[in-house]
């Protein structure tokens, strides 16, 4: 087991989402100190049944956008999770997605540079790439200087994204104060509840037999990449990263990963299928369209020569959701 976070004082925020709640589990087995940080403490509970039990495990309930958690000293690592995801949260939602992305990440800097030490690892995105590419490309950490327009729906999210990672490298420049940007794709893996995501409602509807239905085919396809690995590769940068530095999390289209959404449902649909005999879903697509639309892949690089290696394909991931996902439902 790696020591490196042993007996460290770790606090988590937006703990009980995909990413923070697999984080949490494996650095308390890592022997860590953890400080989970979530809006309900009935999903705290929920999320976090097992580590309960852990006597290094504890949660804090409250908004990191709004205040920093009163009573906390000599904290080691903060992981800065807190972020709505959904595409539905960011379009009705704007002002709290930007809130909890820049207030946040300035409460958490602040409190580091008030306590003069411990390191902060940023949570970035693939979208702080834009969506403007022509062609299958992949981006390493310097491709930034392309961004969505501005009256996307998406823009809230991208550009508060874009943004920490300047409110980041300032902390440092002006302050010292220790960070690393990870810059994460398209993240899936098991988790309940269950995101507003459209693979979540895919799978769903996979696990309970039911047909997939799209509106259209032929989307872009992106670089999806499994929670276990998004792990992996922030506790890498955490220790390894240098300050102020990007590094992408991303399977770069490696062991099938790089698929669009209605690739991915058919693979889910498959998965199902071979899971449960009996079952027998479909994915329905309402407009079939003719050339795949553009995606870009993430170039990987940069982690890789830190020791980060890519473990899960996307069958292999997907299948391992589908028999959480039933067994919870069975």
């Amino acid at each position: 087991m790696d020591k490196a976070f042993q007996n460290k004082r770790v606090l988590i925020t937006g703990a009980t989402g995909l990413i923070g709640s697999h984080l949490a589990e494996r650095l308390v087995k890592e022997g860590a100190i953890v400080i989970a940080v979530g809006r309900s403490q009935e999903k705290l509970n929920k999320v976090f049944e097992k580590q309960l039990m852990e006597p290094q495990f504890s949660t804090i309930v409250g908004n990191i956008a709004d205040r920093f958690p009163d009573g906390l000293t000599d904290v080691d690592y903060i992981f800065h999770a807190a972020s709505p995801i959904s595409g539905t949260e960011i379009k009705t939602k704007p002002v709290d997605t930007i809130s909890a992305n820049i207030d946040g990440t300035r409460r958490c800097l602040e409190f580091l540079k008030c306590q003069e030490k411990g390191r902060m690892v940023i949570f970035s995105s693939a979208t702080v790439y834009g969506n403007q590419y022509s062609s299958d490309v992949s981006y390493d950490e310097t491709s930034t200087d392309k961004a969505d327009a501005l009256n996307t729906d998406n823009t809230p999210y991208s550009e508060s994204k874009r943004m920490i990672e300047v409110i980041s490298r300032a902390y440092a420049a002006q302050y010292r104060v220790d960070s690393v940007i990870v810059r994460i794709g398209y993240v899936y893996g098991f988790i309940d509840p269950m995101p507003n995501t459209a693979f979540y409602e895919f799978i769903g509807k996979a696990a309970r037999g039911e047909n997939i239905t799209l509106n259209n085919s032929g989307m872009g396809r992106r670089d999806n990449i499994h929670v276990d690995d998004v792990v992996e590769g922030i506790l890498i940068a955490a220790k390894k990263g240098e300050c102020g530095e990007a590094y992408n999390i991303s399977s770069n289209g490696e062991m099938n990963n790089f698929r669009a959404i209605d690739e991915i449902a058919e693979i889910i649909a498959d998965s199902a299928n071979e899971i449960s005999p009996t079952f027998s879903v479909r994915v329905q697509i309402k407009h079939m369209e003719g050339e795949r639309k553009p995606g870009m892949r993430l170039n990987n690089a940069k982690i890789k020569a830190l020791g980060w290696k890519i473990s899960v394909g996307l069958e292999e991931g997907i299948k391992d959701v589908m028999i959480k996902l039933m067994n919870r439902v069975g």
